[in-house]
C-alpha cells in the first residue's frame, strides 16, 4: 500500500465547512523593528488566525501545530553552504532587512522551520481529506536552493514537495502563485521537474523566469475585472493536477507599500472564489506569501472564509483583531478569579498604619508585581520578550514622584536589563478621569541603531516593537479601574504621528494644528521630519516654531468631537520646513 493510499484510509476527513489549519504562537517574526522601518506587520499571521477563531470559522479543533522540518529536509532543496550561512545573523538580516544586532538567529531559524513544517504538513493533511488545508504563514518564493531574499530563507513549497516525492509521491503538481512579485526562487528550485507546473499573475518584472514557468504581467492599474480575467485564463491553461499549492498573496491590495496589482479586498476575495472553484476535489495547500497594507489580513481572512463556504461574509471595517483579542482573554481573567485586583492583606493593612512590614506597592491602588506579571505572561508578552532573548522577565512596582512605575526586566549576557519602564497616573483631562502614561520606553537594549533603524529623539537603545500591546493593556487597565480612557503626552512629533489612529488631541484646535503638520509634511520621511522639527527648523506660519506636547485621549466610549473647531485650524495654518545649514 503507497503511503498515498494509507493517508486517505487513515485521515477520512469530511469535507464540511471548516477548513483545517496550521499555526503556532511562533509563527510570528521575533524581529522588532520590521513593522516601522520596513512595513511588514510581524502579527499579521496572529490577526489573522484570532478573527478566524473570534467568529467560529475556525474551531480550536480545526488548528494543528507543525513540527520543524529538519536540516535533511532542508537539504533536499538548499545548497549545503547556504544553509550553513543562515546560522550568521549578517545573512538573516540581509534577508529580512534588518541590522544584524536585532536577530535572534535560533529564535529566527526556529520560526522558518516550523513555517516550512506548517507547509509540509499541510500538504500531507491535504491529500488525506481531498480538499483544501490552510498553513497561516509561508508561500516564501523568493528562496532558491543557494539565496534567499524579499523576507524568504527558506523555499518552503520546494521543500515540502521534496519531502512528498521522497515518500513515494509521482504526480503532477501545480504552484499557483497569485503574490504581487514573481516566483524566481520557487522557479529555480523546481527547474526542471516535468511533472511541476507553476503559474503566476505578478504586478513586477524582475527579469526572465526558467523555461516553463507561466508568467502574466498584470498591468498597472488593473481593475478587479480585468485581473480576474486573466485569472481565468491561466487557470484554463493549467495542467489538470493531483496537488496544488496556492500562494493567495496578501500583498494584491491598493496602496500595498510594495506591491503593485491594485485590487479592493472584494476583488481579491473573488480571486479566491475562482481558485478554490478550479481546485475542488484537488488536494492543496494554501499560503499567504506577503502582505504590507494595513488590511493585509483581511485578504488571507477572506482566503479562508471562501475555502470554508463563507465567502459571503464581510469582515467590519473597523473590526481590530488585537483588540479582540485582549478583551476576550480579559474577560476569561474576571470569569477565572484571577489575581489582577488583589483585595488587601492583612499585611497590607498593617504596613499603612505602621503596625509591620511595608505597603505591598500597587499600581493606581489595584495592581501588584504578581498581578501584572501573570497579566503580561497571560496576554503573551513575556514570551515575546524571552523570544528576543531575555530570559526570567520578572516585573517590578514602585511609587515616584510623578506615578505609579512599572518595570519590567529580563536577564541576557549575564546581566539583568531594563525592558519596559512605565509611569502611570489617574489625571483629569477635559472634566473626565483618565488612565494618564505619564512616561513609557519599550527597550530592546541588546539591539543597536543602524541606517536600517536609524535613531530617533528621546530613544537611547531601540524599541521592543510591543507599542500596540502596551496600548491594549492600558486600554484593558482603564476599563476595569471605571477611567474614561487612555491618555498622554507626546514629547516628540513622531510619537504624535504613531498614535494618530487610535488617539487624537483633547484640545480642538491642537488637533487642528496637528493635521495641517501632517498635511504640510507629508512629503518627507517620518524620520527627517521628526529630527526637523526637534531641530527647530519647522515653521509655523513663517514663523519659528515649538513642538507643543499637549495630551492625547484615547476614550473608551466615543464622544462628541468639535470637526468643526479642527477643520478651521486646520486650514487657517501652513507649515514649512527649513533646510539644515551645513
Amino acid at each position: 500500500m503507497s503511503v498515498w493510499s494509507w493517508l486517505g484510509r487513515w485521515l477520512p476527513f469530511a469535507r464540511g465547512e471548516h477548513v483545517p489549519i496550521f499555526y503556532d504562537e511562533d509563527y510570528r517574526l521575533p524581529l522588532t523593528g520590521i513593522e516601522t522601518t520596513v512595513g511588514v506587520e510581524p502579527r499579521g499571521v496572529d490577526f489573522t488566525t484570532w478573527y478566524l477563531l473570534e467568529k467560529h470559522v475556525v474551531r480550536p479543533e480545526d488548528v494543528y501545530h507543525p513540527r520543524q522540518v529538519s536540516y535533511a529536509e532542508l537539504s533536499r532543496v538548499h545548497d549545503a553552504a547556504y544553509l550553513e550561512s543562515l546560522g550568521q545573523p549578517e545573512t538573516l538580516a540581509r534577508i529580512y532587512a534588518v541590522d544584524p544586532s536585532e536577530v535572534p538567529v535560533d529564535t529566527l531559524l526556529s520560526n522558518v522551520r516550523l513555517v516550512c513544517g506548517g507547509t509540509l504538513g499541510a500538504a500531507r493533511l491535504a491529500f488525506g481529506r481531498r480538499g483544501p488545508v490552510v498553513n497561516m504563514a509561508g508561500g516564501f518564493h523568493h528562496a532558491a536552493p543557494g539565496r534567499g531574499g524579499g523576507f524568504c530563507a527558506v523555499n518552503d513549497i520546494a521543500v515540502a514537495l521534496a519531502a512528498l516525492q521522497a515518500d513515494g509521491y509521482e504526480g503532477q503538481t501545480v504552484v499557483l502563485d497569485l503574490d504581487a512579485h514573481p516566483p524566481d526562487g520557487t522557479a529555480e528550485c523546481l527547474a526542471g521537474h516535468p511533472k511541476v507546473w507553476i503559474g503566476s499573475l505578478s504586478g513586477s518584472d524582475w527579469g526572465s523566469l526558467p523555461e516553463g514557468v507561466d508568467e502574466t504581467r498584470v498591468p498597472e492599474g488593473v481593475t478587479d475585472e480585468q485581473y480576474l480575467a486573466l485569472l481565468e485564463a491561466m487557470l484554463a491553461r493549467m495542467p489538470k493536477p493531483r496537488l496544488a499549492f496556492v500562494i493567495a498573496g496578501c500583498d494584491v491590495l491598493a496602496g500595498d507599500r510594495f506591491g503593485r496589482v491594485g485590487l479592493t479586498v472584494k476583488g481579491a476575495r473573488r480571486r479566491d472564489e475562482l481558485l478554490a472553484r478550479a481546485l475542488r476535489g484537488v488536494p492543496s495547500v494554501w499560503l499567504p506569501g506577503g502582505g504590507y497594507h494595513a488590511e493585509s489580513w483581511k485578504v488571507f481572512a477572506g482566503t479562508v472564509l471562501v475555502l470554508s463556504g463563507m465567502a459571503g461574509r464581510r469582515i467590519k471595517a473597523r473590526y481590530d483583531p488585537m483588540s479582540a483579542r485582549y478583551q476576550r482573554i480579559s474577560r476569561m481573567l474576571s470569569q477565572e478569579g484571577a489575581p489582577l485586583d488583589e483585595p488587601l492583606t492583612l499585611e497590607d493593612l498593617e504596613g499603612s498604619l505602621g503596625l509591620g512590614g511595608a505597603v505591598q506597592p500597587r499600581v493606581l491602588g489595584f495592581y501588584t508585581a504578581q498581578s501584572l506579571e501573570y497579566a503580561l505572561f497571560r496576554y503573551g508578552l513575556l514570551w515575546q520578550v524571552e523570544r528576543l532573548g531575555y530570559s526570567r522577565p520578572r516585573v517590578e512596582v514602585s511609587s515616584t514622584g510623578a506615578g505609579d512605575r512599572i518595570k519590567v526586566l529580563g536577564r541576557a549576557g549575564g546581566e539583568e536589563h531594563l525592558l519596559v519602564d512605565v509611569v502611570v497616573e489617574k489625571r483629569s483631562i477635559t472634566g473626565e478621569p483618565y488612565f494618564f502614561v505619564n512616561w513609557l520606553s519599550l527597550r530592546h537594549p541588546r539591539a543597536r541603531f543602524s541606517e536600517r533603524r536609524p535613531q530617533l529623539p528621546g530613544q537611547d537603545v531601540p524599541g521592543l516593537g510591543l507599542a500596540r500591546e502596551a496600548t491594549e493593556m492600558f486600554v484593558l487597565m482603564a476599563r476595569r479601574l471605571g477611567l474614561a480612557g487612555v491618555a498622554f503626552r507626546p514629547m516628540w512629533y513622531h510619537l504624535a504621528v504613531v498614535a494618530r489612529a487610535r488617539f487624537r488631541f483633547a484640545d480642538p484646535a491642537r488637533q487642528g494644528r496637528f493635521e495641517a503638520m501632517m498635511r504640510d509634511l507629508a512629503s518627507m520621511p517620518l524620520l527627517e521630519a521628526t529630527r526637523a522639527m526637534a531641530e527647530g527648523r519647522v515653521l509655523l506660519d513663517g514663523e519659528p516654531y515649538r513642538w507643543e506636547a499637549d495630551d492625547m485621549v484615547l476614550p473608551l466610549e466615543p464622544g462628541p468631537v468639535d470637526t468643526d473647531a479642527i477643520a478651521a485650524e486646520r486650514e487657517r495654518h501652513h507649515f514649512t520646513v527649513e533646510p539644515r545649514l551645513g
